[in-house]
């Protein structure tokens, strides 16, 4: 009996190994990997089968089984992996300093039970000595100035503007004087030059055409309000509150992130924030009870402000202190970061008043910009439902954690509420809420 053979099946074999394997499917011009994987493995498969009806050698199947390749273009590529890898890492990463954020958390004593708040009203100053070298914080006179310091910046035109903030302050028991220095374009609400020239009130002597012509040049113009009052006693308290951001230079300001040395201050600074305060600085000083005038002994100067203002209202005070200026305290509310490093920050903070505060919310990302600079003062912190009360002097020791950036920025839950923590009345809200639960102790 002859062998079965290719040879002898030769043309039946073939037509078998024909039959056997399928036409094109219509998912072969997929693109899609999985599939294309497939499709080839078949197409091997039916070649293996083929191969034995034939008769080839089990070398040659397993040389064409090796030599079976998906097509290069359809290799899933390095960068899925590379994506991946990293996802897994920052998810890792996040919950690892998350965790270490909750311990160290932990460890610090919150604001209502560290002795350094007082809730009455019958004070009329924002601070109290207490027999430790820290200060004590009267919180009804921070949300006092909060409120104040989100007053400005808000109406169209410099008339309006100071008959809310005259209104505001009558209805409270303020009876001074205010002066308001702004004669700026709103960013978001007027956006032609018609619209500025309506902004400048006609019976201002200080309004020039050159001024209102230029829309750089009036873009410039510092927009801030003083109030003065002169007490029985005849001491002299003039506060200067700072706005915002609220126009487009504002913006340009807060983007120039460099630091640059000023000799003033001997130390560098964020060069935009540092501009600013210049142009406030020699704008108020002629406002302002000189230094050496006999009649102004007991003048005082209190300096406030919101986001960019509150960057501005610290420099402002340490160059006003340097000049001989008898600057008593500086509230900073969710104000950006200013000097460069731990060297620069013991400089300022020799220049600094005793009273010196900064409020920030830790869903606020503003008070994390730019993130290689660093704040000055001490820190009242609003951090996971709790507030805290950090003095400067242990934010330079065993606190120091407290102001790093990837240790406590939650960007996920800070993208969500930016919106809202930034704003002056959800710090206003969150102070409220911290004299409530005093009182409720």
């Amino acid at each position: 009996m002859m062998p079965f053979t290719g040879k002898y099946m030769g043309g039946h074999a073939q037509s078998a190994a024909r039959i056997l394997r399928p036409a094109p499917m219509p998912y072969q011009s997929q693109k899609s990997y999985y599939s294309t994987r497939m499709l080839t493995m078949k197409t091997a498969v039916f070649d293996y089968a083929r191969g034995l009806l034939i008769s080839e050698k089990p070398s040659s199947l397993r040389r064409r089984w090796h030599k079976t390749k998906l097509p290069k273009h359809e290799h899933p590529s390095s960068a899925i992996f590379v994506v991946a890898a990293s996802v897994t890492i920052g998810i890792s990463t996040s919950l690892y300093t998350r965790h270490l954020r909750e311990k160290k958390l932990q460890t610090l004593v919150s604001a209502k039970d560290s002795g350094l708040l007082d809730t009455s009203t019958s004070s009329s100053t924002s601070t109290l000595r207490t027999h430790s070298c820290h200060q004590k914080y009267n919180l009804p006179f921070l949300i006092e100035s909060t409120k104040r310091a989100g007053l400005v910046g808000s109406t169209k035109s410099v008339k309006d503007e100071l008959c809310a903030l005259r209104e505001w302050h009558a209805n409270r028991g303020y009876n001074g004087g205010i002066v308001v220095r702004d004669l700026g374009r709103p960013l978001f609400s007027l956006n032609s030059l018609d619209n500025v020239r309506e902004t400048v009130n006609d019976d201002d002597e200080n309004a020039s055409f050159d001024c209102i012509g230029n829309i750089e040049k009036f873009n410039q113009r510092e927009c801030y309000y003083l109030y003065y009052e002169i007490h029985s006693n005849g001491e002299i308290r003039q506060q200067i509150f700072c706005r915002g951001t609220t126009l487009l230079a504002d913006v340009l300001t807060c983007l120039q992130t460099w630091f640059v040395y000023d000799e003033e201050l001997g130390c560098r600074v964020h060069h935009g924030f540092n501009q600013h305060a210049n142009r406030i600085v020699e704008d108020v000083l002629p406002l302002l009870v000189p230094p050496t005038d006999k009649s102004g002994v007991g003048a005082t100067v209190e300096v406030c402000g919101h986001s960019l203002g509150g960057a501005v209202a610290m420099l402002v005070s340490i160059k006003l202190r340097k000049r001989g200026y008898s600057v008593t305290r500086v509230t900073s509310i969710a104000g950006p970061r200013f000097c460069r490093g731990i060297k620069e920050r013991g400089v300022l903070e020799k220049w600094l008043p005793k009273e010196a505060i900064r409020i920030e919310d830790d869903l606020d990302i503003v008070t994390y910009l730019p993130p290689i600079g660093v704040s000055v003062g001490d820190k009242m912190w609003f951090a996971k439902d709790k507030a805290y009360i950090l003095p400067k002097e242990s934010l330079s020791q065993k606190n120091e954690w407290a102001d790093h950036v990837w240790l406590n920025l939650c960007l996920f839950e800070t993208i969500l509420n930016q919106f809202n923590a930034h704003r002056i009345m959800s710090y206003v809200d969150k102070l409220e809420q911290l004299i409530g639960d005093s009182n409720d102790d």
